[in-house]
Formats: structure tokens, C-alpha cells, sequence
């Protein structure tokens, strides 16, 4: 049997492949924010809640040195913490709400998780962050996106920098796979407007997948996970990697390091 960490797994698509891996016997690690909605997956098995604000740098770090001391073996580690808020939002440590969730927070369980990764025999990284986004996507004079902020601006950074952070972290043993699964019928959380929450409620109905049936190609490739060190999904299709250069993934590397030393230095 193996261990499965899920970020935002109290909710659609990562509940639902909680819910599948404890009925097949495995350990679950599920972080998230409400353990209320945690605590009927915990009835099915081997089940673990950490709670998180996962928007938070602290927080990060706080949940991944515990789960690594917890479990020193991690064999899939799924990334999948969501929450849309159109408008910009700043975290309390000074960053864009995308860049906390969406780059920040995925970055940091994949780095800091790398040990007990690293120990188990066949190790995925499955990382929801959509592929897809092109090199200009990252403002590197603007990464909080102070001017001409946009949600689909804030998003296409968001995505360009998972990819630059997946191609270092990548390796032979350790596989990366960023996985797009499309349009599932979940509660789709975030800041949304009556309006907004009514229409995506009506075409999830419509048109989503039921996140019980959008888990399958996951859960195809946790137990046959892909050959290369990174590559990209859309369910169950492969797609072609936008390319990262070296240099545009060592500057993140650099950029991100200084930040979260900054934050260190407050704390």
C-alpha cells in the first residue's frame, strides 16, 4: 500500500481520489481548510487531515515539515488547492493571490517534500496546474501584477511559472506530470458573484464530468506513471510541453528564494 498526499482534497476532484485510494487500502494525506467536510472521507480508512491556508508561506512550510516527519515515505504527492477570486487579492505576506496558491504553494510541497519522495520506489508528482502558457506569460518586473491586473493575466503567469518550477524539480526518479482535467462538475470554490456562481453552476451541471468519473485517467497514471522526468496531460491525452529554457527556470529559482527568504526574515 502507498501514501498519497492531496492538497484541496475536501473537495471535487481531489475528494473524490481521496475517497478511491482509502478504499483501495492506501494512506491519504488530505490538507485543506474545512475538516468538517474532512471528517466523512476519514470513516473509509487510513485517513489523515492537516489544515492549511495554503495561500500562506508560513503555513506551507508549517504542513511539509510535519508531514514529512509523519510520513517519511511519500509515493504520490497530488497538487490541487483552488480557489478563484477574480479581482486582485493580497495574501498577508504581501503576494498576489494567484502567485500565493497557484505558484507558491505547489512550488514549496514539491521542494520540500523531495526526501520522502525521493524514498519511495515509484514517485508522481500530479500537479493540476493547466499546461499550456506562453513565455511572456511572467511580468519579472511585476510578479504581484500591481499594474494591468487581470484574473486571465494573473492565471497564464500562474501557469508558465508552475511549468518553469516542474522542469527543475522533474527527475529521473521523482516524474512530474502537470494535468489538465478539464471541465468537472465540482462546487468550482472561489469569490464568485451571484451571477457568475449561477452560470458556472448550470454549465457544470451540463457540460462537467462528475468528479467520480474525472478521477480515472489520474488514477491511470499513478499506477502507470509516465516515463520522461516532466510531461503534461489534458485527461487522459498527452500534450506537448511549451518549452523552458534553463536560464527562464534559474531565474525563477533565484527570484523565489529571495522571496521566501524575505518572508523568513519577517517571521
Amino acid at each position: 500500500m502507498s501514501t498519497i498526499v492531496i492538497t484541496g482534497g475536501t473537495d471535487g476532484l481531489g475528494r473524490a481520489l481521496a475517497a478511491d485510494r482509502l478504499r483501495a487500502g492506501h494512506t491519504v494525506v488530505v490538507v485543506g481548510r474545512s475538516e468538517t467536510k474532512f471528517r466523512e472521507l476519514a470513516k473509509n480508512g487510513d485517513a489523515h487531515f492537516v489544515k492549511a491556508d495554503l495561500r500562506e508561506v508560513a503555513e506551507n512550510l508549517r504542513v511539509t515539515k510535519e508531514i514529512a516527519a509523519r510520513f517519511p515515505v511519500v509515493d504520490t504527492l497530488v497538487l490541487g488547492a483552488a480557489y478563484v477570486h477574480r479581482d486582485r487579492q493580497m495574501t498577508s505576506e504581501g503576494f498576489e493571490h494567484n502567485f500565493a496558491l497557484y505558484y507558491l504553494s505547489r512550488h514549496i510541497f514539491a521542494s520540500e517534500l523531495q526526501e520522502a519522495l525521493g524514498a519511495a520506489e515509484r514517485p508522481l508528482i500530479l500537479d493540476t496546474t493547466v499546461p499550456g502558457a506562453p513565455e511572456d506569460a511572467v511580468r519579472w518586473d511585476d510578479l504581484q501584477l500591481e499594474r494591468g491586473y487581470t484574473w486571465k493575466i494573473a492565471n497564464l503567469q500562474s501557469r508558465r511559472l508552475g511549468l518553469l518550477s516542474a522542469s527543475r524539480l522533474a527527475s529521473d526518479h521523482v516524474r512530474y506530470v502537470l494535468y489538465n482535467p478539464g471541465f468537472v462538475r465540482t462546487s468550482h470554490q472561489g469569490a464568485l458573484g451571484r451571477t457568475s456562481r449561477a452560470l458556472v453552476g448550470v454549465l457544470a451541471k451540463l457540460l462537467g464530468t462528475p468528479p467520480e468519473k474525472a478521477i480515472s485517467p489520474m488514477l491511470d497514471l499513478i499506477e502507470n506513471r509516465p516515463e520522461v522526468p516532466l510531461s503534461a496531460y489534458l485527461r487522459g491525452k498527452r500534450l506537448e510541453l511549451d518549452a523552458a529554457t534553463a536560464d527562464e527556470a534559474e531565474r525563477l529559482h533565484r527570484e523565489t528564494a529571495r522571496l521566501l527568504g524575505e518572508v523568513a526574515k519577517r517571521t
